[in-house]
């Protein structure tokens, strides 16, 4: 049995409200409080915490994937046919004001609760234990950079594919083999392979558009690894490559690379986003940089801290992130180049070793 030390952590800062009973319902978070894996589509746990224990209450379902990780006294398993909410109600029947995640619980569960809880007072609680994830342990950081060597692995055999006549959609089916012939579970997220001007599109689907001599290719990929992911993008060029392709390239990588080393700890994720829009100003390109600078990852693809206007918080030690700048114009095409970083002794470390020099194939 593992020693839930994320959960007791949880414990301990609810003894400081005034709340009897927390309700966690996000996957992510059941996950790193219990490890267990609840990541598909049915929802079939709920984690109730309070000040001194706790209980999982899961469908009978998931029986296989909870013994021998959760005590036999922590986790009360539903019978087919029947709700996990009455026996949720059943568990805090004593509390009086139970806390529950207002980012996760959708409004139709949240009526259900309210209708079982008969009266309770229902508190809406935000971003509590995503904060805690902001610090991932050593073990985390582990696999975290598995994720990321799987990733750069990845890359470095696609490249070997891109070729004109070439499909996007072929490479993007490529992608998820590669990676778990590599030892991947699976894709931290749907890949992007964008090429020409469907690279203006930062979160293109694919088609399945042939790839041509003289077009840039975007490729953003990342490995889930033991349900940790990680995240890059590199920007390639099929054949000989224009000075416009050069120059646009070389400003976002020298954006990036001033970014990288304005990462400390301390600093705040908000100004560091600022600067980078500055930064591309100085180039007159800022109105074509569309998105954030960078997004956390770890058990979700896109967790804090965040690395956009609207970021708060400083950087510490244990935090990883990506930086991530691009420029995207529509009817010509978009340049991104991405790195997964840690925060380590007060400093950035670059966790995607592939090169980012300019690269013609």
């Amino acid at each position: 049995m593992q020693s839930f030390k994320e959960l007791k952590g949880l414990q301990k800062f609810f003894r400081q409200q005034t709340l009897d009973a927390f309700l966690v319902t996000n996957p992510a978070n059941i996950f790193y409080l219990i490890g267990i894996n609840n990541f598909d589509s049915e929802k079939g746990f709920l984690l109730v915490v309070f000040k001194n224990k706790w209980r999982l209450i899961s469908s009978l379902f998931y029986q296989n994937r909870i013994e021998g990780i959760v005590p036999k006294s922590s986790v009360i398993y539903v019978p087919r046919g029947e709700k996990l909410s009455e026996y949720m109600a059943r568990e805090i029947k004593n509390c009086k004001k139970v806390g529950f995640e207002r980012d996760d619980l959708s409004f139709a569960r949240y009526e259900i609760f309210k209708k079982v809880l008969r009266g309770k007072k229902l508190k809406p609680i935000s971003g509590t234990v995503e904060q805690m994830r902001q610090i991932k342990s050593t073990q985390e950081l582990s696999l975290i950079k598995k994720a990321a060597l799987i990733t750069d692995k990845t890359f470095a055999k696609l490249l070997k594919l891109i070729k004109p006549g070439v499909t996007e959609l072929l490479l993007k089916r490529k992608v998820l083999e590669i990676m778990q012939d590599f030892g991947a579970q699976s894709c931290s997220f749907d890949p992007i392979i964008a090429s020409g001007k469907n690279s203006a599109d930062p979160h293109y689907e694919g088609t399945n558009k042939k790839i041509k001599t003289g077009e840039m290719v975007v490729i953003d990929i990342g490995a889930r690894y033991k349900n940790y992911n990680a995240d890059m993008t590199r920007t390639v060029f099929v054949g000989k490559a224009t000075q416009m392709h050069k120059k646009m390239y070389n400003m976002v990588l020298d954006v990036q690379q001033k970014t990288l080393a304005e990462c400390k700890i301390g600093e705040a994720p908000k100004q560091i986003y600022d600067n980078a829009v500055e930064n591309f100003k100085k180039y007159g390109q800022d109105m074509y940089f569309t998105h954030g600078l960078g997004h956390g990852v770890g058990i979700d693809i896109h967790e804090l801290p965040n690395l956009n206007a609207s970021g708060a918080g400083t950087l510490q030690n244990g935090m990883v992130f990506t930086i991530e700048p691009g420029i995207y114009h529509s009817g010509w095409g978009g340049i991104r180049i991405e790195d997964l970083c840690v925060m380590l002794d007060g400093k950035c470390v670059v966790l995607s070793k592939t090169p980012k020099d300019f690269a013609e194939v």
